[in-house]
């Protein structure tokens, strides 16, 4: 069955950039574990849920998705594409996502992947910033 998803485009300094849809419909807050933390009751559409599995379950057949309906986005867009280039995570894991998602969908488009861009800094985790638009939290696909 197809993924659903709702693509978007985002602004910034590129020439064209999309979503294909927001990560969370909604999360509300159901207490504390045993352990002190905060539990909440999330609600995620299609692509964020694929996201989630991924990152935070690791799970090999949520990248396979991801990346077959990220390639088909890319496809129907249409944007001249020479390479991959991945934007380094805010946070050192042992797996990165966002490589595996670009690996994946470098061979996919049948384009070379340039592991180019290294971090001078340690942002914060855009899950700790609250200024930015929901959007950012969806699956980028930006051309410059």
């Amino acid at each position: 069955m197809p993924i659903s998803t709702h693509p978007m485009r985002i602004p910034g300094s590129w020439k064209e950039g999309y979503v294909l849809d927001y990560h969370t419909k909604s999360s509300d807050f159901v207490g504390y574990d045993e352990y002190g933390h905060p539990r909440f009751d999330t609600a995620r559409t299609e692509v964020g849920e694929l996201l989630y599995r991924l990152k935070y379950k690791r799970e090999r057949d949520a990248l396979k998705e991801l990346v077959g309906v990220s390639a088909a986005f890319i496809r129907g867009w249409g944007p001249p594409i020479h390479a991959i280039v991945p934007v380094p995570s805010t946070r050192v894991r042992a797996v990165q996502p966002v490589l595996l998602l670009a690996t994946g969908l470098a061979k996919e488009l049948d384009v070379p992947l340039r592991d180019v861009v290294q971090r001078v800094q340690s942002p914060k985790q855009l899950k700790n910033v609250f200024d930015y638009p929901s959007e950012s939290n969806c699956l980028r696909t930006c051309t410059t």
